[in-house]
């Protein structure tokens, strides 16, 4: 008997080839794609979230608060709160970077600043902000004092910056910025 290709015109269903074949001799190009796509969509979402509650365990210290409790704070980040009283420097140097300096007070007790990164816009002298960052020590940074400042040892070493009407700025604590100088309740929002 002739083999007949299962492909011509003339085979019929008995001549298709339907014997079992395994799943593996497919190419694996195909299962890769989606679990590199799956596996990188998690890790984004992984990040943001990890982003969102880190940012959001921080505790938020009048600057009083924060001088009080500086032994426990140690070098862990936090927000702090307090009305800059007196700017020393706008662009000073520090490891390498530009920052200002600056003190900020709450209550009668002031803190020194040192701030890298972006100064806000509404940054002055009188209107309170919240700047996140940690203690450190002044001669690790090669400071000698500040102008009008706390010159204690310790400054607040701060990368973020929000000012009252930073649409960032939200908190529980309005009442409490008042008695650091600043009314917080008109703040506009937008």
């Amino acid at each position: 008997m002739a083999t007949i290709d299962p492909e011509s015109p003339d085979a019929g269903p008995e001549d298709l080839d339907l014997t079992p074949r395994r799943l593996d001799d497919r190419p694996r190009g195909r299962k890769l794609g989606p679990s590199l796509v799956l596996a990188l969509v998690v890790g984004v979402i992984g990040f943001a979230l990890y982003q969102g509650l880190a940012g959001a365990s921080l505790s938020l210290n009048d600057a009083n608060d924060a001088v009080a409790e500086r032994d426990d704070l140690g070098d862990r980040r936090f927000r702090l709160l307090g009305t800059p009283i007196a700017i020393t420097s706008e662009d000073y140097i520090v490891d390498n970077n530009t920052a200002v300096l600056f003190t900020v007070a709450c209550d009668g007790v002031a803190v020194d600043v040192v701030h890298r990164g972006n100064v806000a816009e509404a940054f002055q002298m009188g209107v309170p902000v919240v700047l996140e960052g940690s203690w450190d020590e002044t001669a690790s940074a090669g400071l000698t004092s500040f102008e009008s400042g706390a010159n204690d040892g310790y400054y607040f070493n701060s990368n973020r910056m929000l000012v009252k009407h930073d649409n960032d700025y939200r908190t529980d604590r309005i009442e409490e910025a008042s008695s650091c100088g600043g009314d917080l309740v008109d703040a506009p929002v937008s």
